[in-house]
């Protein structure tokens, strides 16, 4: 063994007394062996360190902040993706847009349907009571309400001097 291997193999045992609490003597033929599996130990830890940096340096260029491109045509078509991105993403966006107004108007236009279908009965029943003067004009009569008696389209009641209600009808159920 050489002078500097005994160096090393001394500074091994004091390292072991000081970290762990062991002693060993100098010419104990246990101690080499272990001071080498220490060593290879020590030399795995580095590459391992040195594996980890690689492998953080390598994911940080997978997700950079800034783009570094080695051509114009491959910044060119950096741009062209985002911009395809970004017009299917718009695309989507007014697809929904369109099909929740093309949804909405339809059931607005259903209300509206339900809503004439259930007046018509009561417009026809008005357009009954429309006659036509000798000119062409066409107007409706309707006679002053008797008593507790209102007939629908016919009669009115005079609320006060400026207004006059005219009965149109029951609500259906």
């Amino acid at each position: 063994m050489s002078n500097q291997e005994q160096k090393n193999l001394r500074e091994y045992c004091a390292f072991l007394l000081v970290e762990h609490g062991i002693e060993f003597p100098v010419n104990d033929p246990v101690l080499p062996a272990l001071y080498v599996i220490h060593k290879e130990m020590q030399l795995n830890n580095q590459q391992n360190q040195a594996i980890a940096s690689a492998i953080r340096e390598a994911t940080s260029k997978i997700n950079p902040k800034q783009f570094i491109f080695q051509s114009g045509e491959a910044a060119r078509k950096f741009q062209s993706g985002v911009t395809l991105r970004w017009c299917i993403v718009g695309g989507l966006i007014m697809l929904l847009a369109y099909i929740g107004t093309w949804y909405w108007s339809m059931r607005k236009d259903v209300d509206k349907a339900r809503t004439l279908i259930e007046t018509a009965g009561n417009m026809s029943e008005l357009l009954k009571a429309v006659r036509k003067d000798g000119n062409g004009t066409f107007f409706i009569d309707f006679t002053t309400s008797k008593g507790d008696s209102v007939r629908h389209f016919t009669e009115y009641q005079k609320l006060n001097a400026k207004t006059v209600r005219v009965y149109l009808g029951k609500e259906s159920r």
